[in-house]
């Protein structure tokens, strides 16, 4: 693929989604509570698809960023591709619309770009628990997400949303979602890395028009200890020589590694590379993704971050670079969601 493809690539609805995008799950910790001027700092920088979640608790601050930008003549709002999810406690009929009406409320925006089925496992409401718990377990629902997804349908209808999409669905899921859609996704956001090839979900989506965006594209490096899963766990996609001998052939620039969080979640330590075979890493590891016409959003916490993910478009993997980079497939997750790997709808079995 030439590097000079275009940057975004056209849904199967007609709409355009920028390729390379701002991620903003836990922003908040990880900048210090500094995530709206995070945001602000990816506009000024060029970034157009921003995503947040309810989960994230980032819409306030996101809202705040654009409308800050919008006033200063940066952007216009038909310029921004702007993607949020339906939280998994609303899954009920009734609570599909409550839960867009809120986001729209908190971004202070009249619609959204993109809206996704966050996960198919539904949650309980309780009180304002994010994550439901009882006895250490998580409080799940049986709805059905073939049920969520006429409500997504309505969605659109309405003009809130521009278009709609899942995450975190499997090819089963995704068979069977299309089997009765009336309006079918026009993306499945979904965990990829090299780590976590998944050739025949992005095959399956391909086949079907449906568009992927990659989270997670660096294997979640600044996760709280207490969520690494000892040695089953990588967690080190940044130190792999074999990404870095790659990035070495590039001449990519250096770039700035992300290390874990400090035990208390609320501070973090940021160091530049010294090892020159993990030069640009952050670059290859995104240009993996925009080589397969993958949309990534990967997570910036500084300004020297934001404007190194955005060398992208310079330069391109070979196929040899590819078929090393998927030589590392060990399938393994950053972010499995175990708590509720024994429902009827975990995607991932």
């Amino acid at each position: 693929m030439s590097s000079e493809q275009p940057k975004k690539i056209k849904l199967n609805d007609g709409n355009f989604m920028p390729l390379l995008g701002l991620g903003t799950f836990h922003l908040k910790v990880a900048s210090s509570n500094r995530s709206q001027e995070i945001i602000e700092e990816a506009i000024d920088a060029g970034y157009r698809h921003l995503d947040t979640a309810v989960s994230y608790q980032t819409e306030v601050d996101l809202g705040k960023a654009v409308h800050s930008k919008i006033q200063q003549g940066i952007v216009q709002r038909q310029d921004l591709f702007i993607v949020d999810k339906l939280w998994c406690k609303y899954f009920a009929p009734e609570d599909i619309p409550a839960c867009l009406d809120k986001s729209l409320s908190d971004l202070h925006l009249d619609y959204v770009d993109l809206y996704l089925v966050h996960f198919p496992v539904g949650l309980q409401k309780v009180g304002e628990e994010l994550f439901p718990m009882k006895d250490g377990k998580t409080l799940t629902t049986d709805f059905d997400y073939v049920d969520v997804w006429k409500g997504m349908e309505a969605l659109k209808a309405t003009g809130k949303v521009k278009s709609i999409g899942v995450s975190n669905f499997s090819v089963s899921q995704l068979e069977r979602l299309l089997s009765v859609a009336k309006v079918p996704p026009v993306v499945n956001q979904v965990e990829l890395h090299p780590y976590l090839v998944q050739s025949d979900l992005i095959k399956y989506c391909k086949s079907k028009n449906i568009a992927l965006t990659a989270y997670c594209p660096f294997g979640s490096p600044d996760k709280p200890k207490e969520m690494h899963r000892g040695e089953t766990d990588p967690g080190k996609l940044l130190e792999d020589p074999v990404v870095g001998k790659i990035a070495v052939k590039h001449k990519r620039t250096p770039a700035q590694v992300i290390p874990p969080l400090s035990r208390n979640n609320t501070s973090m330590v940021f160091c530049m590379s010294s090892n020159v075979e993990s030069q640009g890493v952050l670059q290859v590891l995104l240009r993996y993704h925009i080589e397969q016409d993958i949309a990534v959003i990967p997570k910036c916490i500084n300004n020297v971050q934001i404007l190194e993910n955005k060398k992208v478009f310079d330069f391109s993997l070979d196929e040899e670079d590819m078929t090393t980079l998927r030589s590392l497939n060990r399938g393994w997750r950053a972010a499995p969601f175990n708590e509720v790997k024994s429902h009827r709808f975990y995607p991932f079995k």
